[in-house]
């Protein structure tokens, strides 16, 4: 007899350009379809993400939504579509899905509810964190992406110490296990060929810290004139950003490419990926950099240190701090063979922790526990 598949449904804001949404994605395409039946529906909008996640065969809903205004009354759009889904399992994915999503399970009768909280700056919004701790009452397991991320979970939100639990965040290797011909991607991005690449590739927010990569350059420049800086991303900082390079007066060494499709050769090009985070959980991109082999460079924020271990696989300094940052940086491009001695620290340590399949896994057995 071929046991039953059980149904789970992920609950999101959007499927758009993000960690959050990646680690769906991540979960998605690496869960054992045998015996788990997979939807996703998000609550604002579609996103970037779609077509990727239809040529999986994953099914995606939009929540109709309210023409104007606040729809405080989401969650009853919620319970419509779960009695009409029934689903054994909902996977909320930050707080607006879990609020609407528990709210709607309990209208519906949906029994076990899984959340995971992908990060965020501590202690949040206080009716945020009241209406987390109310609805992890009928949670049967609050994940947080890092043990950074669960302590803040109990230290803010007062939730249940044995409904938190961690599942690092993880990615599928394959993408990043490429070659490219350096010399062609710096032709085609504009930079001189005999130039070092640092790099960083992210929302362009204040939560990424960039300002203080930026203002450590000139710095950089007197003593490595032949350094680039390219900065993949997009975000409300991005023309804020622009302009205080050209204030500082190194617009000729900085490229900013927006948002990009081709994370993994870039990260195959940089000599150095650098992340200056103010505030951080599990990144994806410090992942991918990871399983690319790329030298790592990073503020010692969130969940950063539980992957990344200061001069073992990568530099950790204080976030805010670009005197410190700068002299990492100079550190790192003059010892050419402490780079190579990180990069492969750090596969080791991603692949033995951090792959798609570790962290999907740990979902799998929470999915399926009665």
């Amino acid at each position: 007899m071929i046991a039953k598949k059980i149904k789970i449904i992920h609950i999101t804001h959007d499927l758009d350009l993000g960690g959050l949404q990646r680690v769906i994605i991540n979960i998605c395409r690496t869960i054992d379809r045998s015996r788990f039946d997979m939807s996703i529906l998000c609550l604002r909008k579609l996103g970037c993400f779609l077509p990727e996640v239809e040529k999986l065969g994953i099914p995606v809903t939009l929540l109709p939504k309210k023409e104007t205004g606040t729809d405080y009354l989401s969650f009853v759009k919620v319970a419509e579509y779960l009695r009409k889904e029934k689903p054994d399992v909902i996977h909320t994915h930050n707080t607006q899905p879990f609020i609407d999503g528990t709210l709607g399970a309990i209208l519906s009768g949906v029994k076990k509810i899984i959340h995971t909280d992908h990060a965020r700056s501590f202690p949040d919004k206080k009716r945020y964190m009241f209406a987390e701790w109310f609805v992890s009452h009928f949670a049967y397991k609050v994940i947080g992406v890092s043990e950074h991320t669960s302590e803040n979970l109990i230290k803010f939100e007062h939730i249940n110490k044995s409904k938190v639990m961690t599942i690092p965040n993880g990615i599928d290797p394959k993408p990043y296990q490429i070659e490219i011909d350096k010399k062609a991607k710096k032709k085609e991005l504009g930079i001189s060929e005999n130039n070092l690449v640092l790099g960083v590739a992210v929302r362009l927010s204040e939560q990424k810290g960039i300002s203080y990569l930026l203002k450590a350059m000139p710095d950089i420049l007197k003593m490595k004139p032949e350094v680039s800086l390219v900065i993949a991303g997009d975000g409300p900082l991005k023309n804020d950003l622009r302009i205080l390079a050209e204030n500082l007066g190194i617009s000729n060494n900085v490229f900013f490419l927006g948002l990009r499709t081709d994370t993994a050769e870039l990260l195959k090009l940089f000599d150095i990926y650098v992340m200056p985070s103010i505030w951080e959980g599990l990144p994806m991109i410090l992942l991918e950099a990871m399983a690319a082999e790329c030298p790592i460079i990073s503020t010692d924020v969130g969940g950063i240190p539980t992957a990344i271990e200061n001069s073992q696989n990568g530099l950790l300094v204080k976030s805010a701090d670009q005197e410190e940052l700068k002299n990492a940086i100079l550190y790192l491009l003059d010892n050419p063979e402490i780079r190579k001695t990180f990069s492969n620290n750090a596969l080791q340590r991603f692949n033995s922790k951090f792959t798609a399949r570790c962290m999907t896994e740990q979902y799998e057995h929470l999915y399926n526990c009665k």
